[in-house]
């Protein structure tokens, strides 16, 4: 770049001026109210993790892992990542700091900069920001319910209570192969009309094949099995026991068994 040439934010980068920041700010303190009233504490993560947490957590067949993460190697060789997601962060700060044994129901909240190499477009950027919650230590219908209803409170506070909750369940580990497989041999049939990197996710993660954004893909996925048809009667009955709290804490919600966002 010529010494003379004008210095401008990474692609994908932007600031944020201290109008727009104090828009911000009121969020944040409303998040952070709210979460107060359900009993949350606020942990602070740090920004780099090293690389393993996420490819082992949300997955190395993901389009996150494979695509969209900012990696590098440190001095010593390690792989670093700017985190794409806190999830993982969140897990990881639970057990090393022994959470488990001072607090096993924890209610931790975040607010901050995550990273993703995706397109930049309007109103999506590589550096975002997110407002999250976990609940660990618990894998009741409860703690599902307990995380939506904070969810619509909070959106109800800041005027966004028109927004729309949709909902699904991926099964677990007994019969979410089962629904894999069948997604697998569905679109087995439909090869001839994939993109190339469907093609790639039917052998190492059938799942991603519904959150393709190629059309024609997309179209072909619209006939494709849901995740309903192939619970097994435990996750049945914890999606059945979520609804019923739901509609007895009146949260409007829609079903949507294909979403599979961040798989």
């Amino acid at each position: 770049m010529p010494r003379s040439a004008t210095i401008v934010a990474v692609k994908g980068f932007r600031d944020v001026l201290p109008e727009e920041s104090r828009r911000w700010q009121a969020l944040e303190e409303a998040a952070r109210e709210v979460f107060a009233v359900y009993g949350f504490g606020e942990i602070r993560l740090p920004i780099l993790e090293r690389t393993e947490l996420f490819a082992r957590s949300v997955g190395e067949t993901t389009d996150i892992v494979e695509k969209e993460m900012y990696s590098f190697a440190d001095r010593d060789g390690t792989s670093l990542t700017l985190r794409p997601e806190a999830t993982a962060s969140v897990a990881r700060a639970y057990l090393e700091g022994s959470l488990g044994h001072t607090d096993p129901q924890a209610r931790l909240f975040y607010i901050g900069p995550m990273f993703r190499r995706e397109r930049p477009q309007r109103g999506r950027y590589r550096q975002f920001y997110q407002i999250g919650a976990e609940v660990l230590g618990r894998d009741d219908p409860l703690a599902d319910a307990e995380l939506l209803l904070l969810l619509a409170h909070y959106l109800e506070r800041v005027g966004a209570g028109e927004a729309r909750l949709e909902l699904n369940s991926l099964g677990d580990a007994a019969c979410r192969p089962v629904y894999r497989e069948r997604l697998r041999k569905f679109g087995e049939r439909h090869l001839a009309v994939l993109c190339p990197d469907c093609h790639r996710r039917l052998e190492r993660n059938p799942l991603r094949l519904l959150d393709c954004k190629v059309e024609a893909c997309r179209r072909v996925m619209a006939d494709a099995p849901v995740m309903r048809d192939s619970l097994c009667a435990a996750c049945a009955a914890h999606l059945g026991q979520l609804r019923a709290l739901l509609d007895q804490e009146g949260v409007p919600y829609v079903m949507n068994f294909r979403i599979v966002r961040g798989l």
